[in-house]
């Protein structure tokens, strides 16, 4: 599989079709990527039941919300996840409102992402069969990890709430400034 990301456009291109145009088309071009890459990668780790990836579906989901965060509402960590899961990945239901155990499942993908074992995995588990999005037992976070990551595609999917912006930048100099925290990740070559 090859890196195509830079065959569209140079990223001289690019550059100026951020910079010289509204903050939507930065928006809406780093959404719509990950819709169409990320996304599509991320709807595959659970088909096969004997070996589900939930530990790359926790990397993914988790990179997409801190990017999203950063961009949207110059919030990272803890802080921004949580804000991305209120805003975009939220049920209706409190087991489905996952931003109320934001800050456990944040510490455990730190750990997956920075650490792999750590005192935190002695209170997470996953639970494919429970058909709450999460519950505790005891001092157990328990998360059904198909739950979880069907919120994020309905976030993704058609008309899905990733994609209204104006909810979330509701004046022209939140559009401004988050353009620019997009435009800055773009340009940081890390």
């Amino acid at each position: 599989m090859k890196n195509n990301a830079h065959l569209g456009e140079t990223k001289e291109q690019r550059l100026k079709r951020f910079t010289e145009n509204h903050p939507y088309e930065v928006i809406a071009t780093i959404t719509n990527s990950m819709a169409n890459n990320f996304i599509n990668e991320l709807r595959a780790v659970f088909d096969n039941p004997a070996n589900p990836q939930t530990t790359l579906m926790f990397l993914g989901t988790h990179s997409i919300a801190l990017t999203i965060a950063y961009g949207l509402f110059n919030k990272g960590g803890e802080d921004g996840y949580k804000l991305f899961l209120e805003n975009f990945i939220d049920g209706d239901t409190a087991d489905t409102k996952f931003s109320t155990v934001a800050s456990r499942i944040h510490g455990w993908r730190n750990v997956i992402a920075h650490r792999w074992i750590n005192v935190a995995g002695h209170s997470f588990s996953y639970d494919f069969e429970m058909t709450e999005g999460w519950k505790m037992e005891d001092e157990f976070l328990l998360v059904n990890p198909k739950i979880y990551l069907d919120q994020f595609l309905k976030a993704f999917g058609q008309g899905g709430r990733i994609y209204h912006y104006d909810q979330v930048l509701t004046t022209d100099q939140m559009w401004e400034t988050a353009k620019q925290r997009f435009i800055s990740k773009y340009i940081d070559e890390a």
